[in-house]
């Protein structure tokens, strides 16, 4: 092959966004490293200042996002394709909804569906007693609502802004301030574009910051507690080391030769687990306990995403629900623009039931399975879970759990490799979406270079490490809340810049029933 065509392959970056969001990570990090333990009280006062004074926007934004998402489905413009007449998809149903999946969760889901209801069981919300009869209504409804629809419909402005872009304007650029350009107009070729290419860098890497921070400490009590070890920062360290070097591969190979094939294995391996402890598990009661929160979800699903409790101050919104909102903005540029990359020829309205309907429902599931075990073991088998999460933090929490389930010599290393796989597949593919944005150009044929995949894999590694010397629940939602207040404004943007390009290419129409497209600019 010849130097000329190689170079073809991939795309050139752009040195202004590469290395500024690269310097300004390394800026926003080191004192992680440098400082540790020392900066947990800082963090914890910098957090309830953020959610307490904010708590108000963050919860009118999902909302917002919410009702966008589903006129957006539902509307004159839902039946819009996005790609030519004659594009099909380029991945199968499956692989498709795979890589969705997996690459918007990762395994802090699985985290989550474990800590959250003993969370909501000891300190309930709406001022129920503690392990009460009421807590556990919410216990697993409140999981359910921050990893459901509201979650999900953040995502959606930029998924479909990008793809349209991409695929219907046929603009070859895959980072975010070019989809701006339908309200921002040439702005977005100056500082301002790059100001808000620079920030959408930084809010990905603090959800990816907010990802380690609970995946890597729960994988390495879990693996501690298997091998009988103390579970020290040395297998913290290892343990990340390991991951990053699945995740570097996967990225390193690109998407159909890495993520696709990781994503499709990760969602038979999840099916797998999530099977046999539905099995072993209590299963009725597991049952009775996710029918009995749905209905308590959808009674109260306005009532969960307006709840600031100004009076009491009870903290319980800002603590989850703001923190919630904030981590999935923080992710919603690089999912829109990964979603964009993998849903080519589909409609908008078949990508955002996709993403807010079938993603939602896979989430409940694991709350279903691992957060009614959980449950089941706390208030009905008389395992004090509480309190070994009090005194080993939710990672040691998890490791008792698993140790409860039949064939543990078995089940716990399945268990660690789903998880690696898991995080692989989200790190993977957001390490190959930062390269994408740090790119000058990128055409159908290219992908970014893979030094610069390396490169971002390598930075990801390392603020896991950080944020893990700092520790304590505090760091980790800081690394999404502070990151990500910024990207609220820019998915305001994103959305009104749709909003234009549909009007003007569609607008003339009572209701889009065949797709057809504007010529070129």
């Amino acid at each position: 092959m010849s130097q000329e065509k190689s170079k073809g392959l991939y795309a050139r970056i752009n040195p202004v966004v590469f290395w500024g969001s690269a310097i300004l990570c390394v800026l926003l990090y080191a004192p992680m490293l440098i400082y540790g333990a020392e900066l947990q009280p800082h963090v914890a006062v910098i957090l309830k200042a953020i959610t307490y004074n904010m708590d108000w926007l963050w919860l009118l934004f999902a909302l917002g996002c919410v009702l966008f998402s589903l006129w957006l489905a539902f509307g004159k413009y839902g039946n819009v394709k996005l790609g030519g007449k004659d594009d099909k998809p380029e991945f199968s149903d499956f692989s498709w909804i795979s890589m969705m999946f997996t690459g918007g969760v990762g395994a802090g889901l699985v985290y989550w569906t474990m800590a959250e209801p003993l969370y909501y069981l000891k300190f309930p919300p709406y001022w129920a007693e503690p392990f009460s009869a009421q807590a556990g209504q919410f216990a697993l409804a409140y999981g359910i609502f921050h990893w459901g629809l509201s979650a999900w419909a953040i995502f959606v402005p930029g998924a479909i802004a990008f793809a349209y872009m991409i695929y219907v304007r046929k603009k070859p650029y895959f980072y975010p301030s070019y989809a701006c350009r339908g309200l921002l107009g040439d702005l977005v070729d100056g500082w301002v574009g790059r100001a808000i290419d620079i920030f959408v860098v930084l809010g990905l890497v603090g959800g990816l910051g907010t990802t380690l921070g609970t995946v890597i400490p729960m994988m390495s009590a879990v693996s501690a507690g298997y091998l009988g070890i103390e579970d020290t920062m040395t297998v913290k360290v290892v343990v990340t080391l390991v991951v990053a070097a699945v995740f570097t591969y996967s990225a390193f190979s690109g998407l159909n030769s890495g993520i696709k094939k990781l994503s499709e294995l990760n969602s038979w391996l999840c099916m797998g687990l999530l099977a046999f402890v539905m099995l072993v598990g209590p299963t009725l009661f597991m049952l009775s306990l996710y029918v009995d929160n749905l209905g308590v979800l959808a009674t109260h699903f306005l009532r969960m995403s307006l709840y600031t409790d100004p009076i009491t101050k009870s903290g319980f919104p800002q603590d989850w629900t703001v923190f919630y909102w904030a981590w999935w903005a923080a992710w919603a540029m690089y999912f829109g623009l990964f979603v964009a990359r993998i849903s080519k020829g589909r409609t908008i309205k078949n990508v955002v039931i996709n993403m807010m309907v079938v993603t939602s429902i896979g989430c409940s599931l694991f709350f279903l399975v691992f957060g009614g075990y959980t449950v089941d073991l706390q208030l009905n088998q008389g395992m004090a879970l509480d309190q070994i999460m009090k005194d080993a933090g939710p990672a040691g929490m998890i490791s008792a759990v698993l140790h409860t389930l039949p064939l543990t010599k078995i089940v716990i290393p399945y268990f660690l490799f789903v998880m690696l796989i898991f995080q692989a597949t989200t790190i993977d593919s957001n390490a190959f979406i930062i390269s994408m944005i740090s790119c000058k150009e990128v055409r159908n044929d290219q992908e970014s270079p893979r030094w610069t995949r390396l490169f971002w894999c390598v930075l990801l590694a390392v603020i896991g490490v950080a944020i893990m010397m700092v520790g304590g629940l505090s760091v980790v939602q800081l690394s999404s809340v502070a990151t990500s207040i910024p990207i609220i404004g820019i998915i305001i943007i994103l959305s009104l810049s749709l909003l234009k390009w549909l009007k003007e290419d569609f607008g003339q129409e009572d209701k889009v029933q065949v797709v057809d497209y504007p010529e070129e600019d």
